[in-house]
């Protein structure tokens, strides 16, 4: 078994004084503002798409649930496609 690297042999930055952020996590955070700004756009889009009086608010609040953390922003995804109208 391999011992974990220590945070001195890994790539960091350090974006503020005393705050040492390892690469592979930027990596990750910008894949997930990626996957925050596409679903808003698309839950947006199908809903308004579908003639939904609520697109804006499906569109703007599933992607404000990540706050809650992004098991409960997918459990959302879930709930908009089961209440969404089926064509």
């Amino acid at each position: 078994m391999f011992p974990a690297p220590s945070l001195a042999q890994l790539l960091t930055y350090q974006p503020l004084p005393g705050v040492t952020v390892a690469r592979d996590e930027l990596f990750l955070l910008a894949a997930l503002i990626v996957l925050w700004a596409t679903l808003g756009r698309w839950i947006y889009k199908d809903a308004k798409d579908r003639g939904s009086e609520w697109a804006w608010q499906w569109g703007f609040g599933t992607p404000l649930t990540v706050i809650a953390g992004i098991d409960v922003m997918l459990l959302v995804v879930v709930i908009y496609l089961l209440l969404r109208n089926s064509d």
